[in-house]
């Protein structure tokens, strides 16, 4: 190789590491199951004493690099004034628009989150829902042969039960809001999906909704 192409290629792996490497974050999740059967998913918690865990880690994407600002170039004449300026004074404003300052305030998010409700199953099984109606179940119920014992072979029975439901106060919708869009994440990464298409049409709306509303920029 030719000496004099040494001194550019040094000069491009300087300037290969001089580019920041940005890290990305990740966010540990617990799926915990307690000795009841009730399951809970947390974030970065572990799950206490005597519950079943698992565990996984979700990578989040890392923040584009800036740019560094092109540095500014010498003046090498007297500055131009803008267009419609006077002696140096600006008659109309140049290119402040605050008609368009008004429109961009008019695209935040004024109206709160549409209502939700906090949901459970006959076993005890938690869930977020924005349906008002509740949920109907085909409950198991024990079944007994003729003789008394336990099982009756084949046979099979269920009881229709009605999920229980109460609405979350408007203080706390935009939090479980947030939890509700988790939890449904938490389904995606586990594998606990029926099926994971619906699974994540539905998380895209749910998203939708709370980026829509004043819980776009809620912790």
């Amino acid at each position: 190789m030719p000496t004099v192409i040494r001194p550019l290629l040094l000069a491009c792996a300087l300037g290969l590491a001089a580019v920041p490497v940005i890290a990305q974050d990740a966010v540990v999740i617990y799926r915990c199951t307690d000795a009841n059967g009730a399951v809970s998913v947390q974030n970065d918690v572990p799950c206490p004493k005597g519950s079943q865990q698992q565990r996984r880690v979700m990578e989040t994407p890392a923040p584009a690099a800036i740019p560094p600002m092109p540095a500014a170039s010498p003046v090498t004449g007297p500055a131009t004034a803008p267009a419609g300026a006077i002696d140096g004074n600006v008659v109309d404003g140049g290119d402040s628009d605050p008609d368009a300052a008004g429109e961009n305030a008019d695209n935040l998010p004024t109206e709160p989150p549409p209502a939700l409700f906090s949901c459970r199953t006959w076993d005890r099984q938690e869930y977020f829902s924005d349906d008002p109606i509740p949920t109907r179940r085909c409950a198991p119920l024990r079944v007994s042969g003729l003789d008394g014992s336990a099982g009756g072979g084949l046979a099979a029975a269920c009881e229709y039960v009605t999920d229980t439901c109460a609405p979350v106060p408007e203080t706390a919708l935009c939090k479980q809001w947030q939890q509700h869009a988790h939890d449904i994440r938490a389904k995606l990464l586990f594998g606990r999906a029926e099926d994971p298409a619906a699974t994540r049409v539905e998380l895209d709306r749910i998203e939708g909704l709370i980026h829509a509303s004043t819980c776009r920029d809620a912790n």
